[in-house]
């Protein structure tokens, strides 16, 4: 009689392989085994590819359902889940499709798909209140370091995906055509969430990268210094104004001299 462990193990296998000689051995012996087996699997399967589905609709609307079904059942086997919430099962799919070798912009998308599925189920956190803003004209700029709000993510394309993921949301004009291949250019984005809706916002260069240099712990006054040094007559204020419309910044940290 099988162990516990490898009771387990067999019946992994089973599930993801289809592997089913050693788990329906140790299932009752009344010619059953076998059909529930594959009908348990079957299920399971179902149920991930759903999960994918859900947390990547516009790769699924891009590539198709037929083409989708095949990428979610090799996925199924490539990367089998490790948690029992299906909130990180797609979690791996953009290195799966690196792994396959597949055209660069669906890994792309992918990336892009997966966090928005992040930052929707983000928790929220309260925007800064006009008082709290107050504070940082008032304090040494070199001791300010900013906190980026939970449902927000910074990401960076070697071409234009945004317009691929906008141009494929249900709201989406008719009129917009997106022309491939995208060109090569490197092009940040910020996905944010507002009443209860993902967001994917171009940024232009340098703002992008002030405001990943934000999201790294640098303080506001080399941000600054940075913005100024890129393009002299750089506008910090309205940069400022700009990521706080965004509500990308969920707080700031000012450090005490000791």
């Amino acid at each position: 009689m099988l162990q516990l462990r490898d009771t387990q193990r067999a019946f992994a296998e089973a599930i993801v392989e289809g592997k089913y000689d050693a788990a329906t051995a140790a299932m009752a012996a009344d010619g059953l085994a076998l059909r529930s087996m594959a009908l348990y699997r079957r299920l399971i399967r179902n149920n991930y590819r759903q999960a994918l589905t859900i947390t990547y609709p516009i790769l699924l609307q891009f590539v198709g359902r037929r083409y989708f079904d095949i990428l979610a059942r090799g996925y199924f086997k490539a990367h089998p889940s490790i948690s029992g919430d299906l909130f990180f099962y797609g979690q791996s799919l953009p290195t799966f499709l690196c792994e396959l070798e597949v055209p660069p912009l669906l890994v792309e998308l992918a990336r892009l798909e997966w966090a928005c599925h992040e930052v929707y189920q983000a928790a929220d956190s309260l925007p800064l209140s006009q008082d709290r803003l107050q504070v940082i004209a008032s304090v040494d700029p070199s001791q300010v370091t900013f906190h980026l709000h939970a449902a927000s993510r910074l990401l960076s394309f070697p071409f234009p995906v945004d317009r691929v993921w906008q141009a494929l949301q249900p709201d989406a004009s008719a009129d917009v055509v997106v022309e491939l291949p995208l060109p090569e250019e490197e092009t940040g984005v910020v996905v944010t969430r507002g009443s209860g809706k993902v967001q994917v916002t171009p940024l232009a260069r340098a703002d992008y990268l002030l405001l990943e240099a934000m999201a790294r712990g640098v303080d506001a006054a080399s941000v600054e210094r940075m913005a100024i040094e890129s393009e002299p007559k750089f506008d910090f204020a309205l940069f400022m104004t700009t990521v706080l419309s965004l509500h990308v910044i969920a707080g700031f940290s000012v450090e005490q001299d000791v």
